[in-house]
C-alpha cells in the first residue's frame, strides 16, 4: 500500500473517506505525493465550486472566508478551519468529511468526490502552500457588469472612422492578426439584406450602384425591418399563441398578436428600448388610455398560466430578469443565489412587484366578441395581496414571519426611485363606460334585431310555400360545376404540389400534410348545397378528404366537412377554424366505414349557421357552425391522403327545403323537424327576445354611466325590471321550442325559468347585471367570469412602473449592455458576452468589454435607438469583411482560428423563418400583408414566418426542422445539423414548388438566353456569388444526363424542367442556406 493511501486510511474521520477506500483506490493514483498536488489546479477551483457561494466574497456564513488560504487560517466565530500540516486539527477538513449529513459540508448537497477529499489531505499535510501572491475573490459589487456603463475611450487607430473597428483594431494589433478584406459586393449585399430584412435581394437590388452607406439607410427604414428584427425580440421575450385544451385557455392569451404587431410597429417607428421595456412592463400605469401602447403588455400576459399563480409569476420574474438584466434571478427562488448577490428575500421581493396583477382582454372598437377580436394587457387587480416568501421554494410552505416589500434586489436599489400609486382614469377601470364600447353593444343588439326579421321572413316564405316533404329536394341554378375532365383554371386555383388532370378526374397523387388544395377563385353563395363525388385512393394515415367552405384567403378562418378512411376510427366530421385554431367538436363527428378504393358521394347542405351532410344519399349528421365567413371560398383538398375527385356541383340552397337541426346529445340522429307554422311563432318570439334585449342593454348602460358617480336607485331598479323582461322573452322562446321538440324535461324548466322572470319583473330590485367592457382571465380553473366585477381597481400600485424606470435608468449597469449583446450577436453571428442571459458573477469579463460598455454607453446617448445601433455595426469594416479562410494569412488562423477577435465574418445560417420567407419571396408568392391575427401553419396563407401561429400545439413542421424559435426559452437559437434538414430541402413541397417558380422568374430565364446566362443568374440570385470552374462543368454535365432521361423528354417544356430543378438542386447547396 502507498504511504499516501496509508496516509489517508489513518485520518480519524472515516464517514465518506473510509467509503471511498473500500470501493477502491484508483483515484489516489494521480498524486503520488503531497508535492503532486497543485493548489490552483486541484484545490482552489473545488473551493470556488462547492465553498464560495457561502464562504467567500458574496457571503460569509459563521463569518467564515474560504477564497485564500490566509482567510482560511485566520478566526471566524469558531476560531482557524485550517491548520497547514494537521489535517486532524483541521476542521475544514472535518466538516468534508464527517459522515453526519446535518454537519457535513457542502449542506444540502452532493459531497466532494474522493479523490477532492484526498488531494485537500495531502495539501494541508503538504503545510497548505499557496503561490506569494494569491487573490481573494473580488467584492461583488465590482463585477464588470455590475459597474455603471461608462464610455470607453476610443482607441486611435489612424484613419478608422467607425468606433467599432477601432477597439477591434487596437486588439488586433495586439494579436499581431491580419484582418480578411472586404466581402465581395454581392455577398455582402445579401448579408445585409438577410440581416436587416430577413429576406434574400433580387436581382435589381443585388445590382444596386449606390453608396453602401445608402442602402443600409433604406433597409433602415423599410417596413421589413420592423418584421425582420421583431422575430429575434418575439425568440427573446418567448411570444407564443395562446393554448390549452380544446377550447379552455390554459397557456398565455388569445389575441396576443396585437403585441407582437406592436413590437414591429415599435422598431419600425424606431421607438426607443427604454420606452419599449417601459410599456411592456407598465403601460397600464404609464399611459393607461394608450389601447397601442397597452398591446405592449403582451410581455406579461404571455405568461398567464391558469393552473398555477406561482409558475405564471415564476415564469414572469425568471424571464424579465433574463431578458432585460442578464440576471438569473430564478436561482434564488428556492435559497440564496450562489453566485450573484440575490437573496432568496429579494427574489420574493421582486415578485411583490408582479403579485397584484391579472390580465384581461379589453375590447376593440366595432366588435363584442372576445373570441374574434380583443387587446390582451394587464392591470392591478389586488393591489393588496401579499407575497410570502416560500421555504425552498414550495408554495405549501409559505414563511409569514419574514416580512417582503416590493423591490428591486438590494444590490441595485440605490437608485430605484419610491413606488407611487396611480390613478386610473375611469376608462380603465371602467371599461365599459367607454363609447365605442357602449355603441358597439347597442349596434350589435339592433344587428340581432334586423337579424330576427329576416328569419321571420323566411320562416313565413316558407310556411308559405308548405312543402309536402321534408326529404332533401333538388336545388335550382347552379354557381359551380366540375366534371374535372379538363384543367379549369378560371374557376380553381392549385395551391402545392402533387395535383394532377387524369383519366377525367382531378387527382392528388401526394399523401401530404402540408398545406395543398384546389380553391375556388370565385367566393361562395352563403347558402349552398354542394354535392362532390371522389374516390379517397391511399394515404399513410389519416386519409381524410375534405371539402372547405368559407374559406378565408389567409386560411386562418373558415369551415369544412371531411371524411377519414383511418383506420382505428373511420368518420364523418363536421369542423371549423377560427383565428388560425381548428376545432373539431365531438357532437359533429359520426363514425362511418370509410374505406380506400371506394367511391363515394358527399353532399353539403348550408343555411346560415346549421349544416347538414348526407353521405352516400344517406344523412349522417346536422351541426351548428360557431362561425360564418362573408366572401369564404370553396376548396377540395386531401389531408395524408391521395384522392381522384369525378365531379363537383354547387347550387343556391333552395328556399323550399328544409334542412335538419343538430342534435348536440346525438348527431348522428336527426333533431325533431320543426313545422313551418311553429317555425314562425319560434321566429317571432325570437324577434322579441331581440327587442327586449335592446331595450334591456339601454336601461343598464343608463344605470352603468349614473353608477360612475353614485348609484341611482330608480336606474338601477328599471335596468333590474328591463333585465326580467328580456329574461322573460328568452325563456317564452325556449318554451316554445321546447314543446316543438316534446322534451318533458326541457319544457319543465323552461317553465320555471318563465315563472322566475315574471317574478323578477313583479318585484324589481337594484340589482342588475352591468355591462361588461372587458373580459379578465380565469385564476383559476374553479373560477366563473360571472362571479368577476364589472369594474375594477381605480388605483394602480404603481409597482411595475417603478420596475419599468429602474430597469431603464442611465444607472443600470445591465438593461443596456444586455440589448447592445443580442444585437451585436445576430449581427456578429457570436455575441461578446457569451452568457447572453446570464451577465452575472459566473459570465466572464469579456475580451471586447471596452467595446461593449462604448456601444451600451451609445446606445443609451442615442435615446436607446435600436435603429442607430444597428447602422453603427453594419456600417463598419468588421461587418462588411469576408466570411471566407481563402487567402488567410497562416499566422493569423493559427493565432485565432475561432476568431476572438472579428479578423473576418462568421459565417452564420439561415434563421427557419428567413429560409421560408425567402424561398416564397425568389418565387414572387410573399404576401407582405404585415400585422393581423396569427395565421395557422397549415392552411394556405404566403405571409412571413413570424405571422404564423406558434404554441406547443400549433408548429409550422418546415419551420421547426430548422430550429425554430423554443416558446419556453430562446435567448439564442440553437443551430442543429440533421438529416431531416437536408431531406426537408429535398423533397418538401414548398421546396419543389418554390424552385420550379424561381426558375420562371430569373431575368434569364427564358431559353433564347442560354444556358450559361440562366446557369450564371441562377448562383447570383440564389447563392450571391458567380459559378466557379468545376461548378460550371458539373451543370453543364448536369443538363446533358437530363436530356437523356425520358421523364424530361416527355415534360410539357423539357428545358423548363431542367431548369427548375437544377434551381432545386442550388436551394440544397450550403451557400444558399448560410449567410456568408
Amino acid at each position: 500500500m502507498s504511504a499516501t493511501v496509508a496516509a489517508v486510511q489513518s485520518g480519524t474521520h472515516k464517514g465518506l473517506l473510509s467509503l471511498a477506500l473500500s470501493v477502491g483506490i484508483a483515484w489516489a493514483g494521480s498524486w503520488s505525493s503531497a508535492a503532486d498536488v497543485d493548489y490552483l489546479r486541484d484545490i482552489k477551483p473545488v473551493l470556488a465550486a462547492r465553498c464560495y457561494s457561502c464562504h467567500g466574497a458574496l457571503k460569509q456564513k459563521a463569518g467564515l472566508r474560504l477564497d485564500t488560504a490566509e482567510r482560511m487560517q485566520a478566526a471566524g466565530e469558531d476560531g482557524p478551519v485550517l491548520i497547514p500540516g494537521d489535517p486532524k486539527g483541521s476542521r475544514l477538513f472535518a466538516r468534508l468529511t464527517t459522515s453526519d449529513e446535518h454537519e457535513r459540508m457542502p449542506l444540502e448537497a452532493a459531497p466532494l468526490k474522493p479523490e477532492q477529499i484526498a488531494a485537500i489531505r495531502l495539501w494541508i499535510i503538504a503545510g497548505a502552500p499557496v503561490p506569494p501572491d494569491e487573490r481573494g475573490e473580488e467584492d461583488p459589487r465590482d463585477h464588470w457588469s455590475f459597474r455603471k456603463i461608462e464610455r470607453s475611450s476610443i482607441p486611435s487607430s489612424g484613419d478608422t472612422v467607425n468606433p467599432i473597428d477601432a477597439f477591434l483594431a487596437a486588439k488586433q494589433k495586439v494579436q499581431s492578426l491580419k484582418i480578411q478584406p472586404e466581402a465581395e459586393r454581392s455577398l455582402l449585399l445579401r448579408r445585409l439584406y438577410l440581416d436587416l430584412l430577413g429576406l434574400l435581394p433580387t436581382a435589381e437590388q443585388l445590382n444596386d450602384t449606390r453608396p453602401y452607406e445608402a442602402i443600409v439607410d433604406e433597409l433602415l427604414q423599410s417596413p421589413q425591418h420592423g418584421e425582420r428584427w421583431a422575430r429575434h425580440w418575439m425568440d427573446v421575450w418567448r411570444y407564443t399563441d395562446w393554448y390549452g385544451l380544446g377550447d379552455q385557455l390554459r397557456n398565455s392569451q388569445k389575441h396576443l398578436w396585437h403585441w407582437r404587431d406592436w413590437i414591429v410597429e415599435s422598431i419600425n417607428a424606431d421607438k426607443g428600448y427604454d420606452r419599449m421595456i417601459q410599456e411592456m412592463l407598465a403601460a397600464d400605469e404609464l399611459a393607461p388610455n394608450d389601447t397601442d401602447a397597452l398591446r405592449a403588455t403582451g410581455f406579461l400576459a404571455r405568461n398567464y398560466y391558469l393552473f398555477n399563480r406561482t409558475t405564471w409569476l415564476d415564469d414572469t420574474i425568471e424571464h424579465t430578469g433574463k431578458a432585460f438584466l442578464g440576471l438569473t434571478l430564478n436561482c434564488a427562488k428556492c435559497h440564496d443565489h450562489k453566485y450573484d448577490p440575490i437573496e432568496q428575500v429579494d427574489y420574493y421581493n421582486f415578485r411583490a412587484l408582479f403579485e397584484p396583477h391579472q390580465v384581461r382582454l379589453d375590447p376593440v372598437p366595432g366588435v363584442t366578441d372576445f373570441e374574434k377580436d380583443g387587446i390582451p394587457r394587464v392591470f392591478d387587480n389586488h393591489p393588496d395581496e401579499p407575497t410570502f416568501l416560500h421555504l425552498r421554494g414550495d408554495p405549501a410552505k409559505p414563511d409569514k414571519t419574514i416580512k417582503i416589500t416590493p423591490s428591486v434586489p438590494a444590490l441595485f436599489a440605490g437608485f430605484a426611485t419610491p413606488i407611487e400609486p396611480v390613478k386610473m382614469p375611469v376608462e380603465a377601470w371602467a371599461p365599459a363606460s367607454r363609447d365605442y364600447v357602449k355603441n358597439a353593444r347597442l349596434a350589435a343588439a339592433r344587428v340581432k334585431i334586423d337579424t330576427a326579421k329576416r328569419d321571420l321572413e323566411t320562416a313565413q316564405k316558407q310556411l308559405a310555400v308548405m312543402p309536402k316533404s321534408e326529404a332533401p329536394s333538388a336545388p335550382t341554378g347552379t354557381w359551380l360545376s366540375d366534371a374535372f375532365d379538363r384543367e379549369n383554371s378560371k374557376q380553381w386555383e392549385i395551391i402545392g404540389g402533387g395535383w394532377k388532370y387524369a383519366d377525367g378526374n382531378l387527382v392528388q397523387t401526394l399523401a401530404s400534410r402540408e398545406r395543398s388544395m384546389v380553391r375556388s377563385r370565385e367566393s361562395h353563395p352563403r347558402d349552398f348545397d354542394l354535392t362532390c363525388r371522389y374516390t379517397t385512393t391511399g394515404g399513410t394515415q389519416w386519409k381524410s378528404v375534405t371539402i372547405r367552405f368559407d374559406l378565408s384567403d389567409d386560411g386562418n378562418e373558415g369551415n369544412f366537412v371531411y371524411t377519414s378512411a383511418y383506420e382505428a376510427g373511420p368518420k364523418v366530421q363536421v369542423a371549423h377554424t377560427t383565428a388560425g385554431q381548428t376545432s373539431y367538436p365531438a357532437d359533429g363527428a359520426v363514425a362511418l366505414p370509410i374505406r380506400v378504393g371506394e367511391a363515394y358521394e358527399l353532399r353539403v347542405a348550408v343555411r346560415a349557421s346549421l349544416v347538414n351532410v348526407w353521405l352516400n344519399g344517406k344523412f349522417v349528421v346536422a351541426k351548428r357552425l360557431p362561425k360564418r365567413v362573408e366572401g369564404g371560398k370553396m376548396a377540395l383538398s386531401g389531408f395524408d391522403a391521395t384522392v381522384a375527385f369525378d365531379s363537383i356541383e354547387v347550387r343556391p340552397l333552395a328556399a323550399s327545403l328544409t334542412l335538419t337541426e343538430a342534435n348536440p346529445a346525438n348527431p348522428a340522429v336527426p333533431a325533431k323537424a320543426v313545422e313551418p307554422v311553429v317555425a314562425v311563432k319560434i321566429a317571432e318570439a325570437g324577434l322579441a327576445v331581440a327587442e327586449a334585449e335592446l331595450v334591456c342593454l339601454e336601461a343598464v348602460i343608463a344605470a352603468d354611466t349614473a353608477a360612475l358617480t353614485a348609484k341611482d336607485e330608480m336606474l338601477a331598479k328599471t335596468a333590474s325590471q328591463r333585465e326580467g323582461e328580456a329574461m322573460k322573452a328568452r325563456a317564452e322562446l325556449d318554451l316554445i321550442t321546447q314543446e316543438s321538440a316534446g322534451d318533458a324535461a326541457k319544457i319543465k324548466a323552461a317553465k320555471e325559468a318563465l315563472a322566475k322572470a315574471e317574478k323578477r319583473i313583479a318585484t324589481p330590485e337594484a340589482n342588475y347585471t352591468p355591462l361588461y367592457g372587458a373580459k379578465k382571465a380565469l385564476e383559476t380553473p374553479a373560477d366563473n367570469e360571472s362571479t368577476y366585477p364589472a369594474t375594477y381597481p381605480p388605483t394602480s400600485t404603481g409597482r411595475r412602473l417603478m420596475l419599468a424606470k429602474w430597469i431603464t435608468s442611465r444607472e443600470n449597469p445591465l438593461t443596456a449592455r444586455v440589448a447592445v449583446n443580442h444585437v451585436w450577436m445576430r449581427h456578429f453571428g457570436e455575441p461578446i458576452v457569451e452568457t447572453v442571459f446570464d451577465f452575472g458573477r459566473q459570465a466572464k469579463r469579456p475580451e471586447q468589454a471596452e467595446l461593449l460598455d462604448w456601444l451600451a454607453a451609445e446606445f443609451m446617448e442615442s435615446g436607446w435607438s435600436f435603429r442607430h445601433l444597428h447602422r453603427l455595426m453594419v456600417t463598419s469594416d468588421a461587418y462588411r469583411r469576408s466570411s471566407s479562410n481563402a487567402g488567410a494569412d497562416p499566422a493569423t488562423l493559427a493565432a485565432d482560428p475561432v476568431n476572438r477577435f472579428y479578423w473576418r465574418a462568421n459565417p452564420r445560417r439561415m434563421e427557419s423563418q428567413v429560409l421560408r420567407d425567402s424561398l416564397l419571396q425568389l418565387a414572387g408568392t410573399l404576401d407582405l400583408k404585415s400585422g393581423g391575427p396569427s395565421v395557422s401553419p397549415n392552411g394556405t396563407s404566403m405571409r412571413r414566418g413570424l405571422y404564423y401561429t406558434q404554441s406547443p400545439d400549433v408548429e409550422d413542421k418546415f419551420l421547426s426542422l430548422f430550429d425554430n424559435a423554443d416558446i419556453l426559452q430562446c435567448y439564442r437559437r440553437a443551430e442543429s445539423i440533421v438529416p431531416q434538414q437536408a431531406l426537408a430541402l429535398a423533397n418538401s413541397a414548398i421546396s419543389i414548388e418554390m424552385a420550379e417558380k424561381i426558375a420562371g422568374r430569373l431575368p434569364a430565364a427564358h431559353p433564347s438566353e442560354g444556358r450559361a446566362v440562366f446557369l450564371a443568374a441562377a448562383f447570383r440570385i440564389l447563392l450571391g456569388r458567380a459559378p466557379d470552374d468545376s461548378e460550371r462543368a458539373a451543370c453543364e454535365a448536369y443538363w446533358t444526363e437530363m436530356e437523356a432521361l425520358d421523364v424530361v423528354k416527355r415534360a410539357k417544356d423539357p428545358e423548363a424542367t431542367m431548369r427548375a430543378r437544377l434551381v432545386h438542386a442550388l436551394l440544397n447547396h450550403n451557400d444558399f442556406i448560410t449567410i456568408r
